[in-house]
């Protein structure tokens, strides 16, 4: 055993392994892409044993799965933070902006949140992308209260919602997250949205 991972098992503490863990593999995926998401990779980051992974998750797509959801709460949060600092400026692009730069600072993140979304056999994962969908409609319908009634708004906002994992699903395919000149697209892309929907 490494002197690194002599130090990494006298910083275990026992009663936060499940946090540790997502902890080291948020750290592992942003460093190195999803390729270096191993099991004993994560444990030895984590500074736990590979083993003792297996009592908190059931296997490599069960941690994946608290990944995402930690990932989807990640989003909501900066979401709401952005609304509340900037709510004046408008629900779709204080939380649109939240959103997408979201995509730019974590896309191999974002990627793997929707990938776990879109196998469709997790409700942990379904309900906190509900939770960050929530945070962007309340938003986004507070821009169309006095335009539409609820309903309408809230179609509104699900077509944003769904238009915006399109713009993601474009960009990732791209590679354009994080290199700074598709910054202006991105905004762009937020902006045109906006007049479109809102006519400004």
């Amino acid at each position: 055993m490494t002197a690194v991972s002599l130090e990494r098992r006298r910083t275990y503490h026992v009663g936060n392994v499940r946090g540790q863990l997502l902890a080291a593999a948020r750290d592992i995926l942003q460093e190195s892409g999803r390729a270096g998401l191993s099991l004993r990779a994560i444990a030895d980051r984590a500074g736990v044993a590979p083993g003792t992974v297996y009592y908190h998750y059931a296997d490599k797509a069960a941690l994946l799965a608290g990944l995402a959801v930690d990932g989807f709460r990640q989003l909501s949060e900066a979401m709401r933070v952005a609304y509340e600092a900037r709510g004046a400026e408008g629900g779709l692009r204080s939380t649109g902006g939240a959103y997408l730069n979201f995509l730019r600072e974590k896309p191999e993140l974002y990627e793997l949140m929707y990938e776990a979304m879109d196998a469709g056999r997790r409700e942990d994962v379904a309900a906190a992308e509900a939770e960050a969908f929530a945070v962007s409609r309340a938003a986004i319908m507070a821009d169309f209260a006095d335009q539409h009634s609820p309903e309408l708004a809230g179609k509104i906002a699900e077509a944003i919602w769904a238009w915006g994992r399109g713009i993601a699903a474009v960009a990732l395919s791209r590679g354009l997250p994080g290199q700074g000149p598709e910054d202006e697209t991105v905004e762009s892309a937020v902006r045109g949205l906006e007049a479109l929907i809102m006519g400004r």
